[in-house]
């Protein structure tokens, strides 16, 4: 899936990546958009976003073809949303809402690669994950 794709690239390029997208969906979505009534505040919307990546990459890392792990990918996805205690269509219309206001996302996205580089860190050095 694309997240896979970004996952094996360096975090710099992960995040340069990240926005040019906001700047592309951005051009075609209209800047009045209204805030969602349950919108995802900016710690909550990284806290979803780093434990969808990583469920996605746990999943990527079972060593199935790429349709069968974005199958299981897809199945998983209601329990990871439920884990996490935030309903899918409240995380889309937040992300939709965060994509209209891309100096919001592009602060969001540098918080989950650099948490998520954090957590590699630890991961590397043997330091418990909190």
């Amino acid at each position: 899936s694309i997240l896979t794709y970004f996952m094996r690239l360096p975090l710099i390029t992960l995040y340069k990546g990240f926005i040019c997208l906001t700047v592309i969906l951005l051009l075609t979505r209209c800047k009045n958009e209204e805030k969602p009534a349950q919108l995802l505040n900016e710690a909550e919307m990284t806290r979803v976003l780093m434990e969808v990546y990583i469920s996605e990459e746990k999943i990527s890392r079972l060593n199935l073809n790429r349709d069968s792990a974005e199958k299981i990918f897809e199945l998983a996805k209601p329990y990871i949303f439920e884990r996490i205690g935030v309903p899918d269509s409240v995380f889309l219309e937040s992300y939709n809402y965060y994509v209209a206001h891309p100096e919001t996302l592009d602060k969001i996205y540098a918080v989950v690669v650099d948490s998520l580089n954090l957590r590699e860190q630890k991961l590397i050095k043997g330091a418990p994950l909190q």
